[in-house]
């Protein structure tokens, strides 16, 4: 089974994924950190460079090939997936895909360093993630497993997604 974490930037898809595949014993891949291996360059230095059209060509050209390729996967992709209509029907048809939703303000409150975010590194990050978030919200809301992380830990993430998998099962 592949299981795909998606939500908005600094939800917890990454941090969740990798505790869900070492209980799982599944192999986990952020497919940006996956992109920027392959390509030796930076998400940032992709969007500057190449521009944002040629980063989700590339994101979902390595979506397909992760999906096809591997079986007891995790995959945790960044929060732009979703602006593909076909990513998320490959998402839904392919793999066991969980929503992890948080709001605006969790989300500005998790967030590292903004220079690593292209799409939020400007004056007003929470200006940015609230307009950025309502512009994809119905594209999230496409996913049936919806899983607030607003005040949830890490385990707990982990723990909904494991009984939601055994309801599912």
């Amino acid at each position: 089974m592949i299981i795909t974490l998606v939500g908005f930037m600094a939800a917890g898809k990454t941090s969740v994924g990798k505790l869900l595949a070492k209980k799982l014993d599944y192999k986990f891949i952020d497919l940006d950190q996956y992109i920027e291996r392959l390509t030796q360059n930076s998400i940032r230095k992709i969007f500057s460079a190449k521009g944002e059209k040629q980063f989700r060509r590339l994101e979902k050209k390595l979506l397909k090939k992760l999906i096809e390729k591997h079986e007891d996967l995790i995959i945790s992709p960044g929060g732009g997936i979703v602006i593909d209509q076909d990513n998320i029907d490959l998402i839904k048809e392919k793999t066991m895909p969980f929503y992890l939703k948080a709001s605006p303000d969790t989300i500005v409150n998790r967030l590292g360093e903004i220079s690593d975010r292209p799409l939020i590194d400007q004056n007003n990050p929470k200006k940015a993630v609230d307009e950025l978030l309502k512009k994809r919200e119905y594209l999230y809301n496409q996913f049936n497993n919806i899983i607030r992380t607003d005040n949830m830990n890490l385990e707990e993430v982990t723990d909904e997604i494991f009984y939601k998998l055994d309801k599912l099962n």
